[in-house]
């Protein structure tokens, strides 16, 4: 009889707790319904006029895209994402004159997956390959969350490539601190790697209120769909264990060597990588600095793509780039 009090409990608690989730979801499919989306319709991939795919001298083949002419803006997008986060933000570059050079680093997108102990590291030297395989010179880049720490990690152990490739670094949502490599964070790391994630995403209702989170106050649901969608093109079983390397990393005692211009730009409302972790970078490079932007999320590409583009283009300005 207590055994069956119990389970009656429990049948009720969960379905208290999927009558609250109802609730939740139906109050952000309205949220976005009703606000004002004047990029609804508008095309969220990237504006390539040529492609390329670059072999690394591992064997890796990343593949990349680029718009316009002028001073050339490398973009390294974050963990989940794709080349095609960029989409609104190369635009306006490219209408600001620049050379504007996204790649879908390994084991997301078109580029190939990741090998067994492929880390942050690999990432960097992949950065690198690129720079040079495309004769880059005096470029801005621009790092995206997990590709900010990618920006750094290139910064810290490339040195030689500094001045003659790299002119200045554009870190948004980023942290130069990864997770920390606990028991909670390990089960986080290896849920990425979960099919039934992925399928949930993929769910019509689930998926926009899932990716909902990564923007902030003013979210549009065009935005949040294309977020949605990008991520579907990464398919976990081409990265499967890499988060979990990414787990421990931490760049900040060597930020202090870092002798470039560097701007650290955050959203106020980041509930995925809190401002904190910008504004530490921005501390403790000599030089950087920190730009909050109110009521913005995690999706500071998309959902600031004319700010960035203005701030980027004034790092290249004094950075003499060429």
């Amino acid at each position: 009889m207590v055994l069956v009090r119990r389970l009656v409990g429990l049948a009720g608690l969960g379905a208290a707790l999927a009558a609250a989730m109802t609730v939740y979801e139906r109050r952000i499919l309205i949220e976005l319904a009703t606000r004002p989306d004047p990029d609804a319709g508008r095309d969220f991939t990237f504006p390539a006029s040529r492609a390329h795919q670059i072999v690394t001298p591992d064997g890796g083949r990343i593949h990349v895209e680029e718009c316009g002419s002028g001073c050339a803006v490398l973009l390294l997008h974050g963990h989940g994402a794709t080349l095609d986060t960029f989409a609104l933000l190369a635009r306006r570059l490219e209408e600001r004159g620049c050379r504007v050079v996204a790649m879908d680093q390994r084991g997301f997108g078109r580029s190939s997956s990741v090998p067994p102990t492929f880390d942050l590291w690999g990432l960097c030297d992949d950065a690198a390959t690129v720079l040079d395989a495309l004769g880059l010179r005096r470029a801005i880049v621009v790092g995206h969350s997990m590709g900010g720490a990618v920006a750094l990690g290139l910064a810290i152990s490339r040195p030689e490539i500094l001045g003659e490739h790299v002119a200045g670094l554009v870190l948004i949502n980023s942290s130069a601190r990864g997770p920390a490599d606990r028991a909670i964070t390990r089960a986080r790391a290896a849920a990425l790697d979960w099919a039934v994630v992925e399928r949930l995403g993929r769910n019509a209702r689930h998926g926009i209120v899932f990716a909902r989170k990564n923007f902030g106050v003013d979210a549009r649901r065009s935005h949040v769909a294309a977020a949605r969608a990008i991520g579907f093109d990464s398919p976990v079983r081409r990265r499967r264990g890499f988060a979990r390397r990414l787990l421990g990393i931490d760049l900040t005692e060597a930020l202090p060597t870092i002798r470039l211009p560097v701007l650290a730009l955050a959203g106020s409302a980041d509930r995925v990588v809190p401002p904190e972790g910008s504004a530490e970078i921005a501390a403790l490079i000599p030089g950087a600095r920190f730009e909050l932007l109110e009521g913005a999320g995690h999706m500071v590409p998309m959902e600031r793509s004319v700010e960035v583009a203005d701030l980027i283009v004034q790092l290249t300005a004094d950075s003499a780039c060429v």
